[in-house]
């Protein structure tokens, strides 16, 4: 039991590090969409005036900043789950399936998000959104993009949470 408990913890340091990474990535995206959700908002929220100056470096560090947490949040449930496998070993490839499949989950509703905004959000329908706008903001329509893209990214972490622990109750019945 207490090399399960092992796993358990050592999985909730590798999730924040992977979730971390994942944000890192995902911001880049982000950033390349709409730099003015950076250096308009995302600096200025988690305090890094310096992010002006190297803007990709920035987007990088408010990405890990903002997503080593979740990495966190989903292991706890999911390390809770995988204690039904017999050993060990199996519990850590399985819980490492399952993160796997969050991060999965969480991109690609994310990236559906970007997807449906560049759709939704246009000159003709940007007026609905202009309240979630921050001032002196020149590409708004880009800027809502993006903010759909993080809220549905949120939402996927949610999604792939559901999905992972789905996936290890099926597997560890077999």
């Amino acid at each position: 039991m207490l090399q399960k408990v092992m796993v358990y913890i050592a999985m909730l340091f590798f999730a924040a590090l992977i979730a971390g990474l994942y944000g890192m990535i995902h911001d880049q995206i982000s950033y390349t969409v709409s730099p003015e959700y950076f250096t308009r908002f995302k600096f200025q929220q988690f305090g890094l005036p310096w992010g002006e100056q190297s803007q990709r470096l920035g987007a990088a560090v408010v990405g890990f900043m903002a997503t080593w947490w979740m990495g966190v949040l989903v292991s706890l449930p999911l390390g809770l789950f995988s204690f039904r496998f017999p050993t060990p070993d199996m519990m850590a490839r399985k819980l490492a399936i399952a993160f796997l499949i969050v991060i999965l989950v969480a991109l690609l509703t994310g990236l559906l998000g970007l997807g449906i905004a560049m759709i939704v959000i246009n000159a003709e329908t940007i007026d609905g959104s202009l309240r979630l706008v921050r001032p002196n903001v020149q590409d708004p329509i880009q800027f809502v993009r993006v903010g759909f893209m993080h809220n549905a990214s949120y939402l996927g972490g949610l999604l792939g949470l559901i999905a992972g622990i789905i996936y290890l109750c099926r597997t560890s019945t077999q």
